[in-house]
């Protein structure tokens, strides 16, 4: 059965087709979009066990999509921006990722607890058809031959201690600086089956390739927002301790998470950036009054939920201007934070840190682009960051990195 509607979409509008068909619901959606020859590829899967792929483009925007008014077309659009989309890229790094980049896919396959369904889509034109076979991933091992930080140790020792300077003089309360480790392998990297490798128990999976030489994936633990009609969700999320070996140590180790001044006081920075930011939107605010723990599998941090009521024409577009980046992934106050990352940090994030997801009319949801990975060919470029507050300790916060990417390098075999 085919449906039609009227996409109204940033000002233009188009005649929307869609398809639905009922698949079985073992398909590995993940092996499959790795066997597919069509780009570009978005996988998402959600804390709520929604589950898609989205393969192809029938309309790609170089801004956040926008619903007009005569739309009445369901269709989601997939991507995301740049950790700082306006600024020019320090290096090439990620030279096939636009600074924005979003687009209306040709087919989506979509998993919702036991069903599995094949939407296609078509812009002024006829559903084209496709057959759907079973995939199937490899076995392979990543075999790292070379590491190397960047910055180093040394250098991000200073770094640090730069930004504590500037913290002292009041120039701003918090700063997160990140790390880049690059990984070569012995050969060529499936980021798509490397990341179904990964545990992804509390997190949000994700991977995005707009180029087949580049793709960027990750397991983030946290949601930037979610949206359904004029009701979202967001949180705050900051702090980090590593889990225990024993439900003893790990309760022990939540409890000092929990009473250590230094990372309270950068948990309080985050909450109040993020109701700052939403202010100007929202007709209702609120948090729980008490902060607790969530719990990824290598790490643990201090969180808070908030739900917020949208005035009437808060667009998307403008609840990411006010949320990204929150004070756990640039700083606060966020100008001059951001303004020593641009100076300070020597290399380029990208996406990394960045909000990535998926945009309709009725629902939208993004992720934090956090621990993630940028595969190209045989490189593994792991992203890392730390908040710095007035008392934080430079070899603390490189242990800090080194607990975020440890899942990842642990999906690898080291070779001397």
């Amino acid at each position: 059965m085919v449906d039609s509607f009227t996409l109204c979409l940033n000002g233009e509008r188009y005649f929307h087709r869609m398809a639905r068909k009922r698949l079985t619901p073992s398909l590995d959606l993940l092996a499959w979009l790795d066997s597919m020859e069509l780009g570009p590829k978005f996988y998402w899967k959600g804390r709520d066990a929604l589950e898609v792929v989205a393969v192809g483009s029938l309309l790609d925007l170089d801004e956040v999509p926008q619903f007009d008014s005569g739309n009445d077309s369901p269709a989601s659009l997939w991507g995301g921006h740049a950790f700082s989309p306006n600024s020019t890229a320090k290096d090439s790094l990620w030279e096939e990722f636009p600074r924005c980049a979003f687009f209306l896919p040709k087919y989506e396959l979509v998993r919702q607890g036991q069903q599995v369904e094949l939407i296609s889509h078509a812009l002024n034109g006829a559903v084209e058809e496709i057959q759907i076979a079973p995939a199937y991933f490899s076995t392979s091992q990543v075999d790292i031959q070379k590491s190397e930080h960047f910055p180093s140790q040394e250098i991000w020792t200073a770094l640090i201690e730069k930004a504590l300077t500037e913290i002292q003089g009041q120039t701003f309360d918090k700063v997160v600086m990140a790390r880049r480790s690059t990984h070569i392998c012995s050969s060529l990297i499936n980021p798509f089956q490397l990341l179904s490798k990964m545990q992804a128990k509390g997190g949000i999976r994700f991977a995005i390739q707009l180029s087949k030489r580049s793709t960027f994936i990750g397991v983030t633990p946290e949601r930037l927002y979610r949206r359904e009609g004029r009701k979202l969700w967001t949180e705050a999320i900051a702090g980090t301790r590593k889990r225990g070996q024993t439900a003893e140590e790990d309760l022990q180790l939540e409890k000092e998470l929990l009473d250590n001044t230094k990372e309270r006081s950068e948990f309080n920075f985050v909450k109040t950036s993020i109701f700052e930011g939403l202010k100007p939107h929202c007709s209702t605010i609120t948090h729980n009054e008490t902060d607790d723990v969530i719990k990824t599998p290598n790490v643990q941090h201090l969180h808070n939920p908030f739900v917020a009521e949208l005035l009437p024409n808060s667009s998307d577009a403008q609840i990411l201007a006010a949320l990204h980046p929150t004070a756990a992934m640039g700083g606060l106050p966020r100008r001059s934070a951001l303004e020593h990352l641009l100076q300070f940090e020597p290399f380029e994030r990208g996406w990394y840190a960045s909000p990535l997801g998926f945009v309709s009319q009725q629902t939208a949801e993004f992720a934090v682009g956090i621990r993630s990975a940028l595969v190209k060919e045989n490189a593994l470029h792991l992203f890392a960051g730390t908040g710095i507050v007035a008392g934080s300790v430079p070899s603390k916060e490189w242990e800090e990195l080194e607990h975020k990417t440890s899942l990842w390098r642990n999906l690898c075999k080291t070779v001397s």
